[in-house]
């Protein structure tokens, strides 16, 4: 600026007279503070899934001086997908005033707590910025309850359970499908004495047939903080979809049907069935903070403990179906006691691994050994990949018929 005094050069000496006052608002000019109120409502508290809910957030200065540079981001649940708009917004705000902007989400089965609204807020400068992390008031979660509706049948082992229904035991007695003959006994029924051979030989026989039982089945989530993994969807997320879709299979069946989490917040409902039951099984989907699609941070969580609570809960003739990415040897254990202890176990596991990197594809070959392992325990195992959830079980359920 002195050279342009010197040489009587207004031009550089007005660009230096601005540079000087930038730079000196500049180093006047403190990180801002303010004071906002963020809102947060949601079109549907309890949608359905697969449907769709609109997220409205408002923002609101409630302090002093204006806010002359904001950038928002919204805690979206980590397990759900914004279908249009954006949970990002830019805006200024004078004292007082206020501004909303909306994203809508795809919904599914579970718990979505949402996340602390991070806040960006910059000087008129630009020089000097703050950022936050907020809580919105109004809406904290979604919670969406699965229909329970039958879209594929899900098939049981053999086990006996005191509960009439429509699953065939390898125990003899009454029903429909014949079982075997043997000598007559005193108080047999008469409607079961073979009369052709009775006429044939002389000689008194009975019939017996399949005994049918409802089963007794308790679905098992691993929630644990290392299940919350996948490339586009959450391993904890598929396999809650795919434990709703079974217990609505059940319930049809007439199965008695309990559910049970593996992880950090323990959930538990007792196997049981009418309508009633139904809804009590829906309403944990949707509402016990054991299913929140996100992960449970619990220093404190012991996963023998977890597994000793469980097999404590379990009475006679129950089988378990599992729903786990098995990423680790100690859920392939856990199973494979069950087993042994005389709970029949169907493993239904979503895979997360990708082929990409080479870590990638030694998880991938790690995790295979693990399915050939329980399968060598003649546990049933079903490999779900990023095929339908129904279209893996026909396939499994072909199999094991054969």
């Amino acid at each position: 600026m002195t050279a342009a005094v010197i040489l009587d050069a207004p031009g550089p000496l007005l660009v230096s007279v601005f540079a000087v006052a930038a730079g000196g608002l500049a180093a006047a000019s403190r990180p801002p503070e303010v004071d906002l109120a963020i809102e947060r409502a949601v079109s549907e508290q309890s949608p359905g899934p697969d449907q769709r809910t609109t997220v409205t957030v408002t923002v609101t200065n409630e302090g002093r001086g204006p806010a002359t540079d904001l950038r928002i981001l919204d805690g979206v649940p980590p397990a759900l997908t914004v279908e249009t708009g954006s949970p990002r917004h830019a805006t200024a705000l004078r004292a007082g005033e206020s501004a909303s902007f909306q994203y809508v989400l795809a919904t599914r089965v579970g718990l979505h707590p949402f996340g602390p609204t991070t806040v960006l807020a910059r000087d008129a400068t630009g020089t000097h910025e703050r950022e936050y992390e907020q809580m919105a008031s109004g809406a904290t979660e979604l919670n969406v309850a699965p229909t329970l509706d039958a879209r594929t049948t899900v098939p049981l082992r053999t086990q006996q359970t005191p509960y009439a229904g429509a699953r065939t035991t390898d125990s003899g007695g009454s029903g429909v499908e014949f079982h075997a003959t043997r000598d007559y006994q005193h108080g047999d029924p008469m409607s079961r004495i073979d009369w052709k051979r009775v006429a044939r030989t002389g000689e008194l026989t009975t019939v017996s047939f399949r005994q049918e039982r409802a089963g007794s089945v308790v679905l098992v989530v691993d929630t644990r903080a290392d299940s919350h993994v996948g490339a586009t969807d959450s391993a904890v997320a598929r396999s809650l979809e795919a434990a709703a879709t079974t217990a609505g299979s059940l319930l049809d069946s007439g199965d008695r049907v309990g559910v049970a989490t593996f992880g950090p917040g323990s959930a538990w409902l007792a196997p049981g069935s009418g309508p009633a039951h139904r809804a009590r099984l829906r309403e944990a989907f949707a509402t016990d903070s054991a299913f929140a699609a996100a992960p449970i941070e619990d220093e404190d969580f012991l996963p023998w403990l977890a597994r000793r609570r469980l097999r404590r809960r379990l009475s006679g003739g129950t089988q378990l179906v599992v729903f786990s990415p098995l990423l680790d040897p100690f859920m392939v254990e856990s199973i494979r006691r069950y087993e042994a202890h005389g709970y029949p176990v169907t493993v239904i596991s979503p895979d997360p691994t990708g082929r990409e990197t080479t870590g990638q594809t030694l998880e991938a070959v790690e995790r295979s050994l693990r399915l050939s392992r329980l399968r060598g325990a003649g546990v049933r195992v079903v490999d779900w990949g990023d095929e339908p959830f129904e279209t893996t079980l026909v396939g499994a359920s072909r199999r094991w018929s054969r």
